[in-house]
């Protein structure tokens, strides 16, 4: 399983304040030579310091006297399940930090957003997928010179800082899964087309398929957006073919959602006729009935480490490429099980 990991570099502030298990701002205020603060904390910070062989950037911290303490995220994702856990992750690491953050979708056009936020002294942003690949909203921000980090980019792309999962091996176990409760025809609902993600989780699909000798069959790949009802769309045509799938694994669950819908309204019973499965993990997976196994991918914890990515951008802008994989695991529930024989 994928493991997150950081490239060899300079000692940042953030590595000074986890060091010293204290907040970024705490070490700020040791360095900048405040008097509010404790002597044992000031002691823990310095040895940090030492202990780090810290250098202090000194046209870094000049230019972060002039900036604001507020950090932008911007959506464009039809999940409001997903969207509302990277927002509550990114909200926390952001208030523990002493930043504010606010949000924007920019599902209709990031450009005018960007615009409307030019008023708007801003620290940095957030990009969500698939605003992660907008070439042209990039380069706006680094003509801006505002700092961003990407949640979960196309690999293709090597620049700046990200934090993503790996999508291409956690749809394989989860497919694998399928198979290995005895399961051949298995439908797949990939997401929407702009997002980098839907590609991954397609490919981790059909490369399990083929690990297994399975031979792909183009019917039982389906076109969804991410959406509850395109997972419904989607599953009424799966379960219009001559040869029906005996499980469905959708690449999030607000499809598998859908999918379990238009098997209610069918009179298909999950898991005893079809097996369902989706992708992150989101609050939904576990309320709906049957509760969803799925892949759980940790959004929250993604949206806090893109911020603390972010200050470290912040505290010291490097043009070194830098990912960070945090890891992924399955979670078997309800709804899913061998075949009928």
């Amino acid at each position: 399983m994928p493991r997150r990991h950081a490239e060899a570099r300079p000692a940042t502030i953030i590595d000074v304040a986890r060091e010293a298990g204290v907040s970024f701002k705490t070490v700020s205020r040791v360095l900048n030579g405040e008097t509010n603060v404790r002597e044992q904390t000031k002691a823990r910070v310095l040895s940090a310091v030492k202990t780090l062989d810290y250098r202090t950037n000194h046209n870094a911290r000049n230019l972060r006297a002039r900036q604001s303490r507020i950090i932008c995220l911007l959506y464009a994702n039809p999940s409001r399940n997903y969207v509302g856990e990277v927002h509550l992750g990114a909200l926390q690491r952001c208030q523990a930090e002493g930043y504010s953050l606010i949000t924007e979708d920019c599902s209709d056009d990031p450009g005018s957003v960007l615009a409307l936020r030019s008023e708007t002294q801003l620290a940095g942003a957030i990009l969500t997928p698939p605003l992660s690949d907008d070439e042209p909203l990039m380069a706006q921000l680094r003509e801006r010179r505002l700092p961003f980090v990407r949640i979960a980019p196309s690999e293709a792309t090597e620049q700046g800082r990200d934090v993503a999962i790996d999508d291409v091996a956690a749809a394989r176990e989860m497919t694998e899964y399928l198979i290995g409760l005895g399961h051949r025809r298995i439908g797949f609902i990939r997401g929407a087309a702009s997002h980098a993600q839907a590609a991954r989780r397609l490919e981790g699909y059909l490369a399990a398929l083929k690990s297994h000798g399975i031979e792909a069959d183009p019917e039982l790949i389906a076109e969804g957006d991410f959406t509850f009802d395109s997972g419904i769309s989607c599953a009424e045509q799966l379960l219009d073919l001559p040869e029906k799938p005996t499980a469905i694994f959708a690449s999030n669950d607000d499809m598998a959602a859908g999918v379990i819908a238009a098997c209610y309204r069918r009179q298909v019973h999950i898991p005893e006729d079809l097996s369902v499965a989706g992708f992150d993990d989101t609050p939904l997976a576990a309320t709906i009935s049957p509760s969803l196994t799925t892949i759980y991918q940790p959004s929250r914890e993604l949206a806090s480490e893109a911020v603390g990515l972010l200050l470290e951008e912040i505290a010291g802008p490097s043009e070194v490429p830098r990912r960070h994989l945090l890891d992924y695991r399955m979670v078997v529930r309800d709804s899913t099980a061998p075949p009928k024989a």
